[in-house]
């Protein structure tokens, strides 16, 4: 019985030293409004992309936005020197914020185009923002050609080149009539990567005289080729 006894004693002390172990580890939380009161040093909440495509019709925004305790006071960088923001008249900063606003009306907007950085700062830390790559768009433009007729024999394949301009960002590329209607597309007329028009083998219906690749921009209406006029048969 005295066996007994000291195992079952023994047992309860160490389930007292494991309650032990279990409390010491809780831990109370602070009042939300303690820690809102509690020094903090710089986050950034909010930034534009690393690949920023801007419109030269509209004025550039590139977001910058970050808190702490104190609010942190903001300064940029464009391609790894200071931007002094005050002394360009174009470039207004957001009272309270990071965030640029840049009037490119009447500008050469490539003047702008560059890497910029926006850094926050106060007096418990700094935090730093993304590169932020910032270009213009550019509109595809076409090369004046002139085309003359193509006449193959009806069974055979074709190809009808686009050879699309360079754009900022890539064109959306299709082709489309005089009549400003895209062209059907199937197993056998089908369109590549590159835009030419591919047709695995040619049929009299595929005849006509206004065989139009159009690019079309994303921050631009859609430029045509009107040079590329082309009878596959």
């Amino acid at each position: 019985m005295d066996r007994n006894r000291n195992w079952v004693s023994g047992f309860g002390a160490v389930l007292l030293i494991l309650m032990s172990h279990v409390s010491s580890a809780l831990e109370v939380p602070l009042d939300p409004k303690v820690l809102e009161g509690l020094p903090q040093p710089p986050t950034i909440t909010l930034q534009s992309p690393k690949d920023y495509i801007f419109d030269p019709r509209e004025n550039i925004v590139i977001h910058c936005e970050a808190k702490g305790k104190p609010h942190p006071s903001f300064s940029w960088t464009r391609n790894g020197t200071h931007f002094d923001v005050e002394k360009d008249s174009k470039v207004l900063m957001k009272p309270g914020s990071g965030t640029l606003v840049i009037d490119i009306s009447g500008e050469k907007a490539e003047a702008y185009e560059g890497t910029y950085q926006c850094t926050a700062h106060n007096d418990h830390g700094t935090a730093v923002s993304n590169s932020i790559v910032i270009r213009q768009s550019r509109s595809p433009l076409w090369s004046k050609e002139r085309n003359e007729a193509i006449v193959v024999q009806m069974g055979v394949s074709l190809v009808l080149q686009c050879r699309p301009p360079a754009g900022l960002p890539p064109p959306v590329i299709f082709w489309m009539d005089n009549n400003f209607q895209r062209l059907p597309l199937d197993k056998r007329v089908s369109q590549a990567l590159n835009g030419d028009l591919y047709f695995s083998n040619v049929l009299p219906e595929d005849s006509r005289p206004d065989y139009i690749c159009y690019a079309a921009s994303l921050t631009h209406k859609p430029s045509s080729r009107n040079s590329l006029s082309r009878s596959p048969c």
